[in-house]
C-alpha cells in the first residue's frame, strides 16, 4: 500500500496540476479551443511546464543535493519555505509572460489562482503544515467546474475523474502519513476556493 501511495503521490504531485488543467482546457469544445493557434498552445504548455514544473524540480533537487531539505517529500514545515518562494516567484514569472500573449482571460485567470493557492500555502505553512498536493488538485477541480460553467460545455468525465484523483491522493497522503485529515481536506478547499475566487465570483 505504501509502495502505491507513493507512485500516486509522485505522479500527480501539485506542480502537474496547471499543465493538466492547461491541456484540459485547450482541447474542450469551445471557442478557446478553436481560437489558439496551436504553436501558441504549445507555447503556454511548455512556458507553464518550464516555470512551475521542470525548475522548481530542478531547485527541488539542488536543495536536496545540499542538504537543505531531507527528501523531495519535504515532510516539514521549515524545508517547504524555500521550495514555496522559489514556486512563487516563477508562478509571478508565468502571470508576467502569460500577460503579454494573446490569451483569453480565463487562461490567465486559472493561472492567477494557482499562484494564489501556492501564496496562501506559503503563508499557511509557516505555522500549520497543509496539504500541497490537496492544493493542486482541489485547484484542477475547481477550475474544470468554473470552466463547464463559464464556458458552458460539458467536461463531466474530466470532473469525475478529477474527483476520483482527488481521493486517490488524499488516501496516499493519509497512507504515508505525511498529513491529517484535516490538513488534507484544508488544501483541498483552499485549491478549490482560490480558482472559484478568480474564475466565477
Amino acid at each position: 500500500m505504501k509502495v502505491a501511495a507513493k507512485i500516486i503521490s509522485t505522479v500527480f504531485h501539485p506542480t502537474v496540476m496547471p499543465i493538466i488543467g492547461l491541456f484540459i482546457i485547450f482541447n474542450t469544445d469551445s471557442y478557446i479551443n478553436y481560437a489558439i493557434p496551436a504553436e501558441l498552445k504549445k507555447a503556454v504548455l511548455f512556458l507553464v511546464g518550464t516555470s512551475t514544473f521542470l525548475i522548481p524540480l530542478l531547485i527541488s533537487l539542488l536543495l536536496l543535493n545540499r542538504g537543505l531539505i531531507n527528501s523531495l517529500e519535504m515532510e516539514t514545515q521549515k524545508e517547504r519555505i524555500i521550495p514555496y518562494a522559489f514556486t512563487i516567484a516563477f508562478y509571478v514569472f508565468t502571470l508576467y509572460m502569460l500577460n503579454k500573449a494573446p490569451m483569453p482571460p480565463i487562461i490567465f485567470n486559472f493561472i492567477i489562482g494557482a499562484t494564489l493557492s501556492v501564496m496562501l500555502a506559503f503563508i499557511i505553512n509557516i505555522k500549520w503544515k497543509i496539504s500541497a498536493h490537496m492544493i493542486g488538485v482541489g485547484g484542477l477541480v475547481g477550475a474544470l467546474f468554473c470552466v463547464s460553467m463559464l464556458l458552458e460545455i460539458y467536461i463531466t468525465p474530466y470532473f469525475v475523474v478529477g474527483l476520483l484523483i482527488s481521493g486517490l491522493i488524499g488516501s496516499s497522503r493519509l497512507i504515508l502519513k505525511a498529513h491529517t485529515p484535516l490538513q488534507i481536506y484544508a488544501g483541498f478547499a483552499l485549491g478549490a476556493i482560490c480558482q472559484f475566487a478568480v474564475l466565477y465570483i
